[in-house]
């Protein structure tokens, strides 16, 4: 971790990953695991769990700090759109603050295209 912003951290996100998700968190609300009911549901196919997006910003977030944001960091999101089976999420975060600062506060997200599905503050301490 220096200085510089996390590097960009990219995701396909596939049924598959999805339906394994599912397995691994016991969410299996069929909007997210059944083709046939997401048709008839407000984006008329399957979308992923909010929460998988966030840890995608978690792994960019570890991966940057080698471990230590999960340690230290926290992290407020909002989830402002659907991801959906098929989609590349762009996981992106951008320090804020001066850099002297005690720590280190980040505007982090996750975007699929130019469409933004997550939006939040990530902080931690200095190393």
């Amino acid at each position: 971790m220096s200085g510089a912003a996390p590097p960009v951290l990219r995701r396909v996100v596939t049924q598959a990953v999805i339906d394994a998700y599912a397995a691994a968190s016991g969410d299996h609300n069929p909007i997210h695991v059944d083709p046939a009911f997401a048709r008839s549901g407000p984006y008329g196919r399957t979308i992923a769990h909010g929460l998988m997006t966030l840890a995608f910003a978690g792994q960019m977030l570890n991966r940057w700090s080698d471990g230590r944001f999960d340690a230290e960091g926290e992290i407020e999101v909002a989830f402002v759109g659907p991801v959906f089976a098929g989609d590349e999420v762009e996981v992106f975060g951008e320090l804020q603050g001066p850099a002297d600062a005690p720590g280190l506060t980040l505007s982090v997200g996750c975007r699929v295209g130019t469409r933004v599905v997550l939006a939040g503050t990530a902080r931690m301490p200095r190393a």
